[in-house]
């Protein structure tokens, strides 16, 4: 049995790019890369934070550091900034981490579930980050955070609520509004 996931990795350039790995029943791994490559790749732990790849006859070690800067991989003798995000980590970026949300005034769930707390109150000013409302999914309760700064206009849910993916819950205007 294998089992087949997407990755979202972001560079320190903030650019987005998708792998999608397969872990095979004899415990090496099909990875398919953002370039739209297949590799047969075989990994293994050489040491705390270090992956050896074995990919064909080449040989690729890398050492993970998680310091000031949030997470890097050293392959030879370059260091890049990553950021890798599992599906549901992607979504709620999406809907609530800025970038081209931010620019909405809609706060959009990024998944379907139960809201079990709302934090934001009409008239409220908030930063990005600042809590807006609690939706339980798959019994994990999800913070959803305000995806710009403003003033919340509007609040489109209440506790018990049931929501789907997309639904409106709090609306965020500029100060000025």
């Amino acid at each position: 049995m294998s089992d087949r996931r997407q990755y979202t990795v972001f560079n320190g350039d903030g650019e987005e790019r998708v792998w999608e790995v397969e872990t095979l029943a004899d415990g090496s791994y099909r990875v398919w890369t953002p370039d739209g490559e297949t590799l047969d790749v075989d990994a293994f732990s050489v040491g705390d934070n270090q992956l050896n790849f074995l990919c064909g006859r080449q040989s690729v070690e890398a050492a993970f550091v998680d310091g000031d800067q949030g997470m890097q991989v050293q392959i030879a003798a370059e260091r890049h900034q990553i950021e890798v995000l599992n599906d549901r980590e992607r979504r709620m970026r999406a809907v609530g981490g800025g970038g081209a949300a931010a620019d909405n005034p809609e706060l959009v769930s990024p998944m379907a579930g139960k809201v079990v707390k709302v934090v934001a109150e009409a008239g409220q000013s908030v930063d990005s980050g600042d809590p807006m409302v609690v939706v339980e999914a798959m019994k994990m309760e999800n913070d959803l955070k305000a995806h710009r700064p403003g003033v919340v206009a509007t609040i489109g849910v209440a506790e018990g609520d049931a929501v789907e993916i997309g639904d409106v819950l709090v609306t965020i205007e500029d100060e000025s509004s």
